[in-house]
């Protein structure tokens, strides 16, 4: 993967991007950027990360990964807490926000992956 090919199919598609030496960081939608560095041209480095105000984790920057398991972790608490004083309203806060973590971390993954194998596709 090249940095030169990888600016074209940007620019190509419409893509907002700032070059950063040898990285790349594209501004995709709902505050999610990815991460593109070229500093080893045989293995490029592709990583995603949140910044402040997304659906998954508020204000906190992190990757998709973290901001999963943060959810994950902090909806079982939460729901744990709330069955202390109500099993239904526990169980039913537990099945919303654990449905409402699944679509924002189908929406965020599958752009960042869509991304990623146009990319790879684009510079083979």
């Amino acid at each position: 993967m090249k940095l030169e090919n990888t600016e074209d199919f940007l620019r190509k598609f419409d893509y907002h991007y700032e070059r950063h030496d040898s990285e790349l960081i594209v501004d995709m939608n709902f505050s999610q950027k990815v991460s593109i560095n070229f500093s080893n041209p045989k293995q490029v480095e592709i990583k995603n990360k949140l910044i402040g105000w997304n659906f998954l984790t508020g204000f906190f920057p992190s990757s998709i990964k973290n901001a999963v398991l943060l959810n994950l972790i902090g909806g079982i608490i939460l729901s744990l807490i709330i069955s202390l004083y109500d099993i239904k309203a526990g169980v039913f806060f537990f099945l919303g926000f654990m449905t409402w973590l699944l679509v924002w971390f189908s929406f965020y993954y599958s752009q960042f992956d869509k991304l990623k194998e146009f990319l790879i596709k684009w510079n083979n």
